[in-house]
């Protein structure tokens, strides 16, 4: 369990989340592409957290994946994650894939 902060407050962990790709519009020349990583540190979701995502992907999954990500991206790395999402709007699917991946859901059982 987490230890509570000077308010009282129950702190929240949260844990690096890493993803390397290559980026073929980043390096000097075409057969050059930019290695990009990207590291950011995420809280665990709530159950709250987890069923607002659900509820909100059935319209536009991309918004739901984005607002999760805000919600629990760590506050020193929000603004970098934020134009990073920019830079690369695919990042959001990724993380949150990931993210949803660790509280247990996946479309693998069973296969």
């Amino acid at each position: 369990m987490s230890q509570p902060n000077e308010n009282g407050i129950p702190s929240r962990k949260y844990v690096p989340f890493t993803h390397a790709f290559e980026d073929p519009w980043a390096g000097e020349s075409a057969d050059e592409p930019g290695s990009v990583t990207l590291t950011f540190r995420f809280a665990k979701p709530t159950k709250t957290q987890i069923q607002r995502l659900q509820d909100k992907a059935v319209k536009n999954a991309s918004q739901a994946a984005k607002n999760l990500l805000l919600d629990i991206v760590h506050p020193d790395d929000k603004l970098a994650f934020s134009a990073s999402m920019e830079a690369y709007p695919g990042i959001a699917s990724t993380f949150a894939s990931s993210i949803i991946k660790g509280v247990g859901i996946s479309a693998e059982l069973g296969n």
